[in-house]
């Protein structure tokens, strides 16, 4: 695969190569931002059992409601 790196700019959210460039329609291509900063972003792990022999404990049971409960 041959690769070739050209630069633009992004104005009114589309980008923008130079004017002498032009590519083919529906030309696949990749693009790379330098040094962009971006804001962390959270993380959220699953959490884990420090004991996982107690897995046990967190075993769910599944009720199912009946419609008509007369409440």
């Amino acid at each position: 695969m041959a690769i070739s790196t050209f630069e633009g700019v992004v104005k009114d959210g589309q980008i923008r190569l130079r004017d002498d460039v032009r590519l083919p329609e529906n030309t696949h291509v990749y693009v790379v931002i330098p040094d962009l900063e971006s804001s962390p972003r959270a993380r959220v792990r699953s959490p884990r059992l420090v004991h996982p022999q107690q897995a046990s404990d967190f075993v769910k049971q599944v009720v199912e409601a009946v419609d008509d409960a007369k409440l």
